[in-house]
């Protein structure tokens, strides 16, 4: 009589093998086998991946001046610039000349601010005559009252032209032309851009320097609603590579017209960051704990990254070559990304010839 027992073990030894064996094909096909001579010619180069504690997230942050901090210079009447003085990236202190500026109604609004000064010396002459004849009896009250009268309205007008040749930022300078004054920088800081040459005419309004305080600079960041939530102010901001610290000092999860939130960092140690730069920085969100107990988070660069399957996967160097190795994505930017995956310290990645090393992965399909 046939055993039962051992016939059923035959069976599920027999139905169990063939998925065995295709386990054991699919691990082998993410072995990619390559001598350091192969990896040369395919243009493979790897890097040591670094461990990213605790919960951070990469965020596109441009580089700007506070507010407040940058100033417009420009044309305050139909003129042309007739000479200059700085040009883009000179620094300068407050009250420096920046351009000389002529025009005809510059001209004319110097000539009425003389009018109305030589207007309000007469008032006040008159005025002064006037008190005196009226102590000693000579004249009503009332001619002394309507000299006082001329005098205020006298006042007012030059006081008005002083205000609107202020409003221009324009100086007039000893040896200059009566028709030309100098513009003057309103702060100290450093020139950005500059739109104007010598000679050239413009209009009321055209902008001709744009200026900035660059001492203290800040992060205005771009982000996805569910970064916004997780971030808080006073988190810490880094890039380790530009030696940056930042901290964030405002967050808006209001989100734009392309479903972007915003939030703003105060940078605390400058490094080697410019105005106007584009970089990945790395918010150290306080709001969201890291409960992953199974996998260490690491930062690589997002070109390292490649989608097989529906997945994502990188390719891990091994003394034989290298091995695929599905990931999850916690946070990416163009540049860098942090995944999640259990990994030995010392672990290395690929990050050029990725495609070439998916080419061979996919080779038997």
């Amino acid at each position: 009589m046939i055993d039962v027992l051992k016939l059923l073990r035959l069976m599920a030894l027999f139905i169990s093998a063939p998925f065995a064996v295709g386990q054991s094909l699919i691990d082998e096909a993410l072995l990619l086998p390559l001598s350091a001579k192969q990896q040369a010619s395919l243009g493979v180069k790897v890097i040591e991946l670094h461990p990213s504690l605790g919960t951070q997230l990469l965020v596109s942050a441009s580089v700007v001046t506070p507010p407040g901090k940058e100033f417009t210079v420009s044309a305050p009447y139909a003129g042309q610039v007739s000479r200059l003085f700085v040009g883009v990236g000179d620094s300068f202190k407050k009250g420096a000349s920046l351009a000389q500026f002529t025009s005809s109604i510059l001209g004319d609004t110097r000539r009425l601010l003389n009018e109305a000064s030589i207007d309000y010396k007469n008032a006040t002459a008159a005025v002064d005559r006037d008190k005196v004849m009226f102590d000693e009896g000579i004249i009503p009250a009332v001619r002394l009252q309507l000299s006082r009268s001329k005098q205020e309205v006298a006042l007012a007008h030059l006081l008005a032209r002083e205000a609107e040749l202020s409003a221009t930022g324009i100086f007039f300078e000893p040896q200059s032309g009566y028709a030309t004054g100098t513009l003057k920088s309103p702060m100290s800081g450093m020139v950005l851009e500059a739109f104007t040459s010598v000679g050239q005419r413009v209009e009321p309004g055209a902008v001709l320097f744009r200026l900035a305080d660059v001492s203290q600079l800040q992060l205005d960041m771009q982000l996805s609603s569910d970064k916004a939530l997780q971030i808080q102010v006073g988190d810490e901001v880094s890039l380790v590579s530009r030696n940056v610290k930042a901290k964030i000092i405002g967050v808006s999860r209001a989100v734009d017209a392309s479903q972007l939130a915003k939030a703003r960092a105060m940078i605390t140690s400058r490094g080697s960051l410019q105005p106007g730069e584009l970089v990945s920085v790395i918010v150290h969100a306080k709001g969201l704990p890291n409960t992953s107990n199974t996998a260490q988070q690491w930062s690589v660069p997002t070109r390292a990254l490649t989608q097989w399957r529906g997945h994502t996967w990188v390719f891990l160097a091994n003394e034989k070559g290298f091995e695929a190795k599905k990931i999850a994505v916690k946070s990416a930017t163009e540049e860098n990304s942090i995944i999640e995956l259990s990994l030995p310290a010392g672990s290395k990645v690929a990050i050029t010839g990725i495609a070439s090393l998916r080419a061979l992965l996919q080779k038997d399909e």
